[in-house]
């Protein structure tokens, strides 16, 4: 799970100062709620099992949260906020060198699928049960396209490939395995897969036919930017 539910203004400093007992209630608060919703839906999810598994009483939870939807949608935030961030960070600087792109990239990956397997509960919540899922995913394609357009535009990767295209491949791919069981290993090995994947295919090297004629130019016309 997080150590740390809340997102202080500076990351940075998020684990400089021992959290008090209140902050602790409020992340314990927010750590059985993730589960509970994961596991029983919105719906379904009553406050009164959330505060006997926390062990705090009703009136605790409410000093904390002004309903149960404000926890849900806390909860919904703060999974966006670290996909986000998760993503901004795997962008490549355009000073990179060649030969360590795909390292960088596995590395991008790993910590993606890392952020999304830290909490299982909160990635269903986040990526599957929220009424704003299906557009923060729109809003990771963007984003990865963003960073595939200006990793093309420096020299990084291939610019016959769209990045739209790609990004909608990838977030497909992370998100059928955003809930697999994985350690550090074989997360390690996930993203090499997904990376040795998308940057090479399974195309048995120098068999890639010429490109060209009709059907190409009418592949490529059809492709968003």
């Amino acid at each position: 799970m997080f150590s740390h539910f809340d997102v202080p203004n500076d990351p940075a400093t998020a684990h400089s100062k021992p959290l008090t007992k209140g902050a602790r209630t409020r992340q314990r608060l927010l750590e059985v709620a993730s589960a509970e919703f994961a596991q029983h839906g919105y719906e379904r999810t009553r406050v009164s099992d959330v505060v006997a598994k926390a062990a705090v009483t009703q009136p605790v939870f409410y000093q904390y949260f002004s309903s149960k939807k404000a926890a849900y949608d806390e909860l919904v935030q703060l999974f966006a906020q670290r996909l986000r961030s998760a993503v901004m960070q795997a962008r490549l600087p355009d000073d990179t060198p060649v030969h360590q792109v795909d390292e960088r990239v596995r590395n991008s990956v790993q910590g993606l699928l890392a952020t999304l397997q830290d909490n299982p509960s909160l990635t269903k919540i986040g990526f599957q049960q929220s009424a704003g899922a299906a557009a923060l995913k729109n809003e990771l394609v963007d984003l990865i396209a963003s960073n595939i357009k200006s990793e093309q535009q420096a020299g990084l990767l291939r610019r016959d490939v769209s990045p739209f295209w790609f990004s909608q491949a990838f977030v497909g791919i992370v998100e059928r395995f955003a809930l697999l069981e994985q350690n550090a290993a074989s997360g390690r090995d996930l993203a090499v897969f997904v990376v040795d994947l998308l940057m090479d295919g399974i195309r048995v090297p120098g068999s890639r036919p010429a490109r060209g004629g009709a059907q190409g130019e009418a592949r490529e016309a059809s492709r968003p930017a």
